[in-house]
């Protein structure tokens, strides 16, 4: 049985054993460095740009304007428009390699006898239930956060504010990113959000200060292969006012120790195989909070890849890693292949110098891109930021540059929606105060951007 260790065993059985396979998820360029490992048959995405140059692509942006769309949707509304079957049968694709599934899209594939190298949805969404997490953390042995599981009616503010103090997180079931939840301080926030959130499953719990961070998580039929710590930063202005949300992530040291990431390394391997006895496997993105005494608890499971994945592949490519997204590929396809977990697992334990911000239209209207700001390499200089070219990720070495990655590509002005994706920007320094916010040099940067790009 072959057995891979190190990112050159990879190439090379790589080469013996191509996989062809049609990448459906969130942006285009997520697979942008991935295509010298596996064929990349096509993209379908929500967000597109020119990057992977020589393969089919079906997205939602229409030239001139960028909507904003869901991955959950995007299978169903192509499908219902006919794109999905056309595109399938004129680029001859026979395997889909999903960032996450959904109903419509495996119903299609199962009609279509397309592979999807996925989990079964119905199987994703019972462990991704954020009401039982706590169920999932006493499985594998890990303390809880103080919280009540139940349907927002079911809850008054006084008997919560008492038994829990303020202030609250109500910590939605729904909500990608953190989007849906909310921190409650005072009667007035509570009716609010039980008026927005009508009906909606939750945890009532106690709110826990702490820093935010995650890893990808791949499991196999014989191991549980787990990535470089990511620290998560949530509701960092000038990113997002939403305080609970996602906006960027960093994989530099930021004040984590090597120990508190082996333990957090062996909470994932944990993790992985209860998923994988109860029929789980591929990857996930479970998140954490780590406390100022380094205690750790497990918040949510995302049953699917990271929204950093494609910046992530990139990193592992460069740093000649094996990438999370590719062992997730061999696990459908080539389930006897095994890895060398322990020693995976023991590289990945190192920190990476690298950040990635998301950029999104947060300014409750439409904002203009002018066409002339392409993807690309920007130096930066005084208060601007300066083109330098389009290039390799394994050329961004530099701290005076960075890497602006999605923007869409369209020989015309373009129109983005409220709340919709603009870009991806990734640097070779720090961003994080390491407490899960911006720094100082993270704001600047995008004040900066924002007062360039935008009309």
């Amino acid at each position: 049985m072959h057995k891979i260790e190190s990112y050159a065993d990879l190439k090379k059985y790589m080469r013996t054993h191509p996989i062809s396979a049609c990448w459906y998820g969130p942006r285009s360029t997520d697979v942008s460095e991935l295509d010298n490992l596996l064929n990349i048959e096509g993209v379908i995405s929500c967000y597109g740009s020119d990057f992977p140059k020589n393969q089919p692509l079906l997205v939602n942006d229409i030239k001139g304007r960028r909507q904003k769309c869901s991955i959950d949707d995007l299978a169903g509304m192509l499908i219902a428009d006919g794109k999905l079957p056309d595109f399938i049968e004129k680029n001859n694709i026979t395997a889909i390699l999903p960032y996450d599934s959904n109903p419509e899209l495996e119903k299609f594939c199962e009609t279509n006898h397309i592979s999807l190298f996925s989990s079964p949805d119905k199987l994703k969404d019972e462990l991704r239930d954020k009401t039982k997490i706590d169920d999932i953390s006493r499985a594998i042995g890990l303390s809880t956060i103080p919280g009540i599981p139940g349907i927002i009616e079911d809850f008054e503010f006084e008997p919560l504010a008492k038994r829990f103090g303020l202030p609250l997180f109500l910590h939605f079931a729904e909500g990608a990113g953190g989007s849906g939840n909310r921190i409650v301080n005072t009667l007035g926030e509570f009716e609010k959000a039980k008026t927005e959130q009508r009906g909606k499953r939750l945890n009532a719990k106690k709110y826990f200060n702490g820093k935010t961070c995650t890893i990808d998580i791949c499991v196999t039929p014989t191991a549980v292969i787990c990535g470089t710590l990511e620290e998560e930063l949530i509701g960092a202005e000038p990113l997002n006012s939403n305080s609970t949300e996602y906006v960027a992530s960093s994989w530099f040291e930021n004040n984590y120790s090597n120990e508190i990431r082996k333990r957090i390394c062996e909470i994932g391997v944990a993790l992985g195989e209860l998923l994988r006895s109860r029929g789980f496997m591929g990857c996930f993105h479970p998140d954490f909070l780590v406390g100022d005494n380094d205690k750790i608890f497990l918040t949510e499971l995302n049953m699917r890849f990271g929204g950093s994945c494609g910046a992530y592949t990139k990193i592992q490519i460069a740093e000649q890693q094996i990438p999370i997204l590719a062992i997730h590929t061999l696990s459908f396809t080539n389930p006897n292949l095994r890895f060398d977990a322990e020693k995976i697992n023991e590289k990945n334990l190192h920190p990476l110098n690298y950040a990635l911000l998301v950029l999104k239209n947060n300014f409750r209207k439409p904002i203009t891109i002018p066409c002339k700001y392409k993807s690309g390499l920007y130096s930066l200089s005084g208060d601007t930021i300066e083109f330098i070219g389009d290039t390799k990720f394994a050329d961004f070495k530099n701290q005076d540059t960075i890497l602006l990655i999605g923007l869409p590509d369209s020989d015309k002005d373009t129109v983005i929606e409220e709340g919709t994706f603009i870009c991806e920007v990734m640097t070779r320094f720090p961003v994080s105060n390491s407490k899960s916010k911006l720094n100082s040099e993270g704001k600047i940067l995008v004040e900066k951007i924002f007062s360039q790009l935008i009309v």
